[in-house]
């Protein structure tokens, strides 16, 4: 055998190396995580508009949702992904009263997940909900303008409808160099 022929099977072998190793990669990523991108404003300020999103799809196998959580969820109204954070858990009673959001008749508490400059005013009407066994309320971050729970048909999103928990926030279109 000559030395080109040598060199090509080289070549060769590295090549089915490389694709098998990045099909790996990419299998696997798909397999364990979903990557979403911010489509609109109803997250502001935790997720702008283009922030790109890193999920754990399997987050919700072992461990409930826990207020507070960012999810990646199937929303059947409008017949696409959203996301949004979830804020009313199983049981609860959620309830606006003067643009203010409350959870069993306490103030809603979201210092552990937003700054305190952020506008969580929701210039609602008063409104309750109680959220059913196996379903969650969910919320946008700005609520002035979140297409969210308070609106849809289908007011809450079960773990079936949960794609994934957010793990990774990438703002690529806010680093100088993108």
């Amino acid at each position: 055998m000559d030395e080109q022929t040598k060199q090509k099977r080289k070549d060769i072998v590295g090549w089915v190396i490389y694709i098998a190793v990045l099909l790996a990669i990419i299998i696997t990523f798909r397999c364990f995580l979903m990557i979403g991108r911010v489509p609109s404003e109803s997250m502001e300020p935790t997720l702008m508009v283009h922030d790109w999103l890193i999920g754990d799809r399997h987050a919700y196998e072992e461990e409930k949702p826990q207020r507070g959580d960012i999810v990646m969820f199937y929303q059947k109204d409008e017949n696409e992904t959203m996301v949004k954070r979830v804020i009313g858990l199983p049981g609860e009673t959620v309830s606006f009263v003067g643009g203010k959001v409350y959870i069993n008749g306490e103030p809603l508490d979201e210092s552990a997940y937003l700054d305190d400059t952020v506008e969580t005013d929701c210039g609602e009407e008063d409104k309750t909900f109680t959220v059913p066994e196996g379903s969650y309320f969910m919320l946008g971050d700005n609520r002035e303008i979140s297409l969210d729970a308070r609106y849809w048909k289908h007011t809450y999103i079960t773990t079936d409808d949960m794609k994934s928990k957010e793990i990774l926030i990438i703002p690529f279109h806010r680093l100088p160099w993108f």
